[in-house]
Parts: C-alpha cells; structure tokens; sequence
C-alpha cells in the first residue's frame, strides 16, 4: 500500500514538474517577445534619430516611415509568442502529417528568433564596440592628416640641392661642350670656304697673257715683215717699170703669183682674229697688182714711167698706211684681251681677299655670339641654381613645420591606440581573436578574424536561445501528458482492488472460523502477489 502511495506521489510529482517547465518555456517566451519589441523601439528611434539629424521639419510620410520600421519587429515579437502553443497542439496531434507541419512551424520559429537574438547580440557588440570604433575613426582622421601632410610634404619637397648641382654642373659642361664644338665646325666650315678659294686659276690666266704677249710679238714681226716685203715689192715694181714692159709685165705677173702664194701661206698662218684682215689685204694687193698689169700691158710707153713710179710711191704709201692698220688693229685686240685677262685676274684676286676677310669676320663674329650664347646659358643657369637653393630653403623651413605637425599628430596617435588597446583587451570577443590568431595585442587582430569569432559565438547563443522554450514546452508537455494518464490508470487499480479486499474481508466473516483461519493466509499471499505484480507492471 505504501508502495503504491509513493508510486503515486513520484508520478504526481513528475506532472507538475511538466507544469513547471512549462511555465518556464512561457518566462523565456516572453523574454524573448519583450526583446523583440524592444529591438523594434530600437529600430524605430534610429529612424526618428536619422531624420531629424538633417534638421528639417518632420512630415507624415517621415512618421509613416518610422511606425513602418519598427512595426515588422512588432510582428515578429508576437509571432514568437505561438511556439508554445504550437509545441502542443504537435504533442497532442495524432496523425504523423500533422506532427510533421507543426514541426516545420516550429523550426520556422525558432529561425525567428534566431534571427532575433543574433540582431540583439550584434547590436550588443555594435554598442561595445562604438567606443572602439570611434578611437579608431578618430585615429584615422588623424592618419589621414598625416598622408595629407606627408604627400604636402612631398609635393613640395621637390628640390634636391646634390640634384640642383648636377644639372648645374651638366648645364655648364654641355655649354662648354657645344662651345667648342661650334667653334671647331664653324672653323671647319670656314677652313673649306678658304680652300675653295684656291689661286691655281693664276697660271692659266698668266699662261694665256704669256701666249697674248708672244702673239703681240709675232704680230709686231709679222707686220715689220710685210712692210719690207712690201717695199720690197714696190721697188723691185719701179725698178721693173725702168726695164722695160715686157719684163715689168712678166715681173708684174710673177708678183700677182707670188702675192697669192703669200696670201695662201698667210691664211694658213693667220688665226681667226686676223684671217679676214689677211685676206683681205692680200686681195687688195692682188687687185693693185692685176691693175697695174694691166695698165703696163695698156701703156708700154717710156713717157708714162715717172708718173707710174709716182703713182707707185704713193700706192705705196697707201698701202703701208693700210697694213699699219690692219696689224694695228690685231695688236689693239691682242692687248684689249690681255687687259680684260689681266683686269679678270686682279679682280678675282681682290674678290678672294674679300671673301677671306670676310670669313675671317664671319668666323669673329660667330666666336662672339656662340660665346656670349654660352655665357648667358652659364647666367641663366647660375640664377636657377640661387633661385632653387633659395626656394630649398624655404621649402626646408615649411618641411620642419609639417615634420612638427606629424610628430604632434603621431603623439595623439600613440595616446588614441593605448585608449584602443586598452578598450579592446576589455572585449572578450576581440581577446578570443587574439588568442586565436597568436597575437600579443588585440588591436593586431584582423576584422574578419573578429567577426568570424562573434558570427560563432553570437550565432550559438541564438540557437540556444531559440531552442531552449521549444525544448522546455515540449519537455513539459511531455511530462504532464504521459504521468497525467498513467496516474489516473493507477487510481482506477488501487480503487478496484481496494474493492477486492473489501468483499474478500466480507466472506471471511462469514465462514466458519479454522476454515478461516486456514485460508486467511492464502489470502493474504495471494494478495501480497497481486501487489508485487502490480507495482512490476507499473
């Protein structure tokens, strides 16, 4: 019996603890609900925040945006509060389907609030870590402070004074270098112009005014040659006149023949500048000859030979007169060429002075200018040297001020990554990132890194979190379900043998008593086995 009592109270027992687990399943529910609206208050202040940052005036559609925020979260804080009641309406469905479509609400549930405790927990380490984030945005203004100052330092930090000599240096020596170089082939050119001005042109012209001189003599002889032919011929004519006609005729033909193998042998010597002359005179001599042949053969008288001998002196005369010109004539021309070659000369040599006097103050000149070409490059290039040594200087002294800009920056640098530090070795997350990634300081630690650490932590906690009413509610439901029939089933047991006992007690008095007394302790084994078989099953 007491067996039977205890057996009772266990199930008892074990129903309410159902209940309890229950009850609590609906605290963590509604914990979990109240987190939900208040990440939906929380959503709707950070709109109401974002709008009215911009200081303008707040508009129903501004309103409507805010309420529309938050009012999803709203949503989905009630929904969490189903699981419960649909963790049982799954423990008391009979058919499988059921059970499976409840099940799957379920785990959609708990994705709810999975995804409802994992923005609690990133919105708790958002808040941890804003300290941390604004050090570090603070610390990268300042970085960014720097690189400003370091690329303005390098913007005009652009003059190296060793750079400035060098070209300095090259300047001149390139100026020297072309200096020399113009001169040499200013030279060159000028040492050619000369040698082009060569005086091998002098022994053809003085060969040719040799030649003109020699021809001048030869004319001068030629012409003393004619005329004592010709007084030759005019004597020997008068003397001829004197002997009598026929021989003066035979002589007079015997001159006309001579005069013509003269003139033949004369035009074969004479040149083209006295051929005509030559022919000419001969011709007219001939002439003379055939006229006077003719008047000997018409007069042979002896009245007519003093007059003829006059005639004769007078042609003579005339003739001279006439080969004086002609040979005159061809002298004149001999020495007109030999002026023209000889003027030619003088003045192509005063033509070659010229041109080396000229050169000579081309060449000066040039000298001059590549000089003072040079000079003012050498100039140029010294005040360019001063200039950029000056604009040094200058640049040195706002390079030292950047340099104390930087230091000064870099000490806010070093206190904001202690403040850093510090904050960041008192994060847990950021500790467990440390150790994972082996470094010494957990400001080394990389984000990603961090952020894998918080996804795993974070996302852990939010699946237990979301499982653990469901556990609790089915746990309990369970519990109150299966002890709440069996501890009605051991009621109606302990009731019917209770009335077993009562009839049994009842027969026994009415029979005789050693009848009784012998089957009492049957009774009561076969009682005492019931029992222990009963409390078995149970």
């Amino acid at each position: 019996m007491s067996s039977q009592n205890s057996l009772l109270l266990t199930n008892r027992n074990l129903f309410h603890v159902g209940v309890r687990l229950v009850k609590f399943a609906w605290v963590v529910e509604i914990l979990a609900v109240t987190i939900g609206f208040l990440i939906s208050i929380i959503v709707s202040y950070s709109v109401y925040d974002e709008l009215n940052r911009h200081d303008s005036t707040s508009t129903f559609g501004d309103y409507a945006n805010i309420l529309v925020a938050g009012l999803p979260f709203v949503l989905v804080a009630v929904v969490e509060a189903s699981k419960i009641p649909i963790a049982t309406a799954m423990m008391y469905a009979r058919h499988f389907r059921w059970r499976f479509l409840l099940f799957i609400g379920l785990f959609m549930l708990a994705l709810i609030t999975f995804e409802t405790m994992s923005n609690g927990f990133e919105r708790n380490f958002a808040g941890l870590n804003i300290s941390i984030n604004e050090q570090k945005n603070e610390s990268l203004l300042l970085q960014n402070q720097i690189q400003d100052l370091q690329r303005r330092k390098k913007e005009i930090n652009t003059i190296d004074p060793d750079k400035v000599d060098n070209r300095y240096n090259q300047t001149v020596e390139k100026a020297n270098q072309n200096y020399y170089r113009a001169l040499q082939v200013e030279r060159q050119h000028i040492n050619n112009q000369l040698k082009s001005l060569k005086d091998d042109y002098e022994p053809a012209y003085k060969e040719q005014i040799r030649q003109l001189e020699a021809k001048k003599n030869e004319i001068y002889e030629a012409w003393d040659q004619e005329r004592v032919a010709l007084q030759k011929r005019l004597r020997s004519l008068l003397n001829q006149n004197m002997s009598g006609a026929n021989s003066e005729k035979d002589k007079l033909q015997q001159e006309v023949n001579a005069l013509k193998e003269e003139m033949k042998a004369k035009l074969a010597e004479a040149s083209f500048l006295t051929k005509d002359a030559v022919e000419e005179k001969y011709r007219h001599l001939i002439k003379e000859k055939e006229q006077r042949l003719y008047k000997v053969s018409d007069f042979s008288a002896g009245s007519s030979a003093l007059t003829q001998q006059t005639q004769t002196e007078e042609q003579l005369q005339e003739q001279l007169q006439i080969l004086g010109k002609n040979f005159q004539i061809r002298i004149d021309m001999t020495q007109k060429r030999i002026d023209e070659l000889e003027r030619e000369l003088n003045e192509r040599r005063k033509h070659d002075e010229e041109l080396r006097k000229k050169y000579q103050q081309e060449f000066k000149s040039y000298s001059t200018q590549v000089a003072n070409n040079k000079q003012s490059i050498i100039n140029r290039v010294t005040n360019e040297k001063k200039q950029k040594l000056n604009e040094y200087q200058s640049i040195q002294e706002q390079v030292k001020a950047i340099d104390n800009e930087i230091f000064e920056i870099k000490k806010q640098q070093t206190i904001i990554a202690h403040k850093i530090n510090r904050l960041v070795n008192s994060n847990q997350i950021y500790r467990m990132a440390a150790y994972i990634a082996d470094k010494e300081n957990a400001i080394d630690v990389p984000k990603s890194l961090v952020g894998l650490v918080a996804l795993i932590w974070f996302s852990s906690l939010a699946f237990i979190c979301a499982v653990t009413g469901i556990f609790l509610a089915v746990s309990g439901i369970y519990l109150q379900k299966t002890y709440a029939e069996k501890e009605q089933e051991d009621q109606q047991a302990e009731d019917a043998k209770q009335a077993e006992q009562a009839s049994a007690a009842a027969e026994l008095e009415a029979q005789p008593d050693g009848q009784t007394q012998t089957e009492t302790p049957e009774v009561t084994a076969t009682m005492t086995s019931e029992q222990s078989n009963d409390i078995q099953t149970r």
